[in-house]
């Protein structure tokens, strides 16, 4: 079987330390496929033009690049609706949605897994008209994913986030919500709201494996309640970094679909970038709708 290859490249990405890896990449693809054609992002939504316009073309689109880019990549597919397969060779600062999938983040060992693997039908969110391949999120270190400058993350990684989540502790401040569900609608006072389809999120929150499933068809809404004194904050932090959600503080339920709503507009944060300002939003779980290649069974 033919295998011809579109690899999209984010030159800014992380850990990609010199192009001059990117010409033996390109032949380590070549070996097992009849074509493999890179091109190179050059300004955000580059990704998702390059998806829309090539993607007929091409039996895999692999990216290489951060959950930015990989953000972008699968954006284009659901907007054409291809059944195209997905390969991603993680090269950014967290990595999450490789972490999740269990993904090497060895850029040469991530291309031939591509071109051995399997094909793993796996759910996306659906933000508004958006999409999310990990997580959408409003509330306490939110931003930090967006406004950490692209320089200190390839420089401190991990250290970054944490380094600028200090820096905006000022900003964490108390968001009223109106949550609504198939089954009930509640009104709460957050400081952190996310709805996830991951097992990470940002190297701070670790889901537990046996709940979360990437292709079940269900998302995870994740609420933080917020504070009344710093020294319940400081509980909430300590319990979340045991990967403990039994905390009146915290609540974790797994659903297909919710309305997020507030009298303020709500700057989101899809997959580390900035998703935009609403006051509702509708979130979704989309089925099965990307085909990512992998080298191991979901577990």
């Amino acid at each position: 079987m033919t295998k011809k290859v579109l690899l999209i490249v984010n030159p800014k990405a992380g850990k990609l330390k010199s192009r001059n890896r990117l010409f033996s990449l390109v032949k380590q693809i070549s070996l097992r496929a009849d074509v493999c054609n890179m091109v190179m992002t050059r300004r955000p939504l580059d990704a998702t033009t390059l998806v829309e316009k090539n993607y007929s073309k091409y039996d895999i689109i692999a990216c290489l690049g951060g959950d930015g880019t990989l953000n972008e990549v699968i954006t284009g597919i659901m907007n054409v609706q291809s059944d195209i397969s997905l390969g991603f060779i993680p090269a950014g600062t967290t990595n999450d949605f490789a972490r999740s999938h269990q993904m090497v983040r060895n850029i040469r060992q991530s291309a031939e897994d591509i071109m051995t693997g399997d094909v793993h039908p796996l759910d996306i969110g659906k933000f508004e008209n958006s999409y999310f391949s990990y997580i959408a999120s409003i509330g306490a270190f939110t931003a930090v994913s967006y406004k950490t400058p692209q320089l200190a993350k390839n420089a401190l990684g991990y250290g970054a986030y944490l380094l600028f989540s200090v820096t905006h502790l000022s900003s964490l401040r108390k968001h009223h919500v109106t949550i609504k569900t198939k089954e009930e609608t509640i009104d709460e006072d957050v400081i952190f709201l996310a709805v996830t389809n991951s097992t990470s999120v940002a190297g701070m929150l670790k889901y537990p494996k046996d709940k979360v499933r990437t292709d079940d068809g269900l998302l995870e809404l994740l609420i933080i309640r917020y504070p009344k004194n710093v020294s319940q904050w400081a509980e909430v932090v300590i319990e979340l970094a045991k990967g403990n959600y039994q905390h009146p503080l915290i609540e974790m339920r797994s659903l297909s679909s919710v309305t997020i709503e507030s009298n303020e507009a709500l700057n989101w944060c899809l997959d580390g970038e900035f998703g935009g300002a609403y006051r509702k939003a509708d979130i979704e779980c989309l089925p099965k709708k990307i085909n990512l290649i992998l080298n191991r069974p979901l577990q």
